[in-house]
């Protein structure tokens, strides 16, 4: 089995960003920050948490959900949702696997 590449993102009310500066995987990054914003039911609520979600990539540039954990369901489940929509085109995405961490924090 692969090793996961780790990738830690913040979460907030401006938007989604990387916590490394580092280049590579910077494309898959860039897709997770235009995807995942702070949902409107946690902003009513003032609901933060983190979110974690083991994903890989398929040949096709799917995006597979393995393992899933998160402080909050309804945060889980919002961001699975939106994973389950990203297509990823390029060989640098190809057949790769991710752990991705969310921490959604308001201020």
């Amino acid at each position: 089995m692969k090793a996961y590449i780790p990738v830690v993102m913040v979460v907030g009310l401006s938007g989604c960003r990387s916590m490394f500066a580092a280049d590579e995987y910077s494309g898959f990054r860039d897709e997770i920050s235009r995807t995942i914003s702070y949902p409107e039911f946690a902003r009513k609520n003032y609901l933060e948490g983190i979110v974690n979600v083991d994903i890989s990539t398929d040949k096709s540039g799917r995006v597979l959900v393995f393992e899933s954990n998160a402080t909050h369901p309804g945060l889980l489940e919002y961001v699975i949702d939106q994973i389950k929509r990203i297509v990823l085109i390029g060989t640098e995405f190809s057949e790769k696997q991710f752990r991705l961490i969310l921490k959604f924090i308001m201020y």
